[in-house]
C-alpha cells in the first residue's frame, strides 16, 4: 500500500485470496475454451499484479507461486498453467524493475528475452515431459517455420499485453485501486 502504515492481516489475507482464487478460477474455467489458454493466464497474471501493486512483491510471488502450483493440480488445460508458470504470472510482477533499464533498445531486448525462453521452454516441457507432441503436429501442417512465425506472432502479443500493463497502470491507481481500499477498510 503506498500509505505508511501496514495493512491488517485482514486486508492481506483477503486481497491475496480473492485475487488468488479468482485468477484460478478464470484459468480453470476459460482454460476449457479453444485458444483462451493464453488469455487466461495473462488476466491471471494481471490479478496477481494487483496483490503485488497493494501489498509488495513479496505477496506477489507467493500468491503467483501458490496460483501455479495449484493451477497443475486443479487446471485441465496443461498449457494454459504452464504459460503462467513459465511467464505471464510473474512478468507482471517484474515489469516495474524492467522498466528502469535504460537505453530503452537494452530493456526491450531483456524483455523480449523474457518472453521468448520461457515461451520455448513452456513447449519443451509440454511435448517431452507430458507428452503433448500433438502440439508440435498441429503446426508442423501449415510449413517447416510454422513454429517460429507463432513465435514472432506470440512476440507481437507479448509487446501488446507490455504496453497494456503500461497503460493500465494510471487506472489502476486513480479507478480501481481507491475502490478496493475504500472496500477493504
Amino acid at each position: 500500500m503506498s500509505d505508511k502504515k501496514r495493512p491488517s492481516i485482514g486486508y492481506i489475507v483477503s486481497l491475496c485470496g480473492v485475487m488468488s482464487g479468482l485468477a484460478l478460477a478464470l484459468m480453470f474455467i476459460m482454460g476449457m475454451v479453444p485458444s483462451f489458454e493464453y488469455i487466461s493466464p495473462a488476466i491471471g497474471g494481471i490479478l496477481i499484479w494487483v496483490i503485488r501493486k497493494n501489498l509488495g512483491v513479496k505477496y506477489g510471488l507467493v500468491s503467483y507461486l501458490a496460483v501455479g502450483l495449484l493451477g497443475l493440480l486443479v487446471v485441465p488445460n496443461y498449457e494454459a498453467t504452464m504459460m503462467f508458470l513459465f511467464l505471464l504470472g510473474y512478468y507482471p510482477i517484474i515489469r516495474e524493475y524492467l522498466q528502469r533499464i535504460k537505453p530503452k533498445v537494452l530493456q526491450w531486448v531483456v524483455k523480449l528475452l523474457i518472453y521468448a525462453i520461457p515461451t520455448v521452454s513452456v513447449y519443451i516441457v509440454l511435448v517431452y515431459l507430458f507428452g503433448m507432441e500433438y502440439l508440435l503436429d498441429s503446426t508442423n501442417s501449415f510449413g517447416k517455420y510454422s513454429s517460429l512465425i507463432l513465435l514472432g506472432l506470440g512476440v507481437l502479443v507479448f509487446v501488446l499485453y507490455d504496453i497494456f500493463l503500461g497503460l493500465f497502470n494510471p487506472i489502476y491507481d486513480q479507478v480501481i485501486k481507491p475502490k478496493i481500499q475504500k472496500r477493504m477498510k
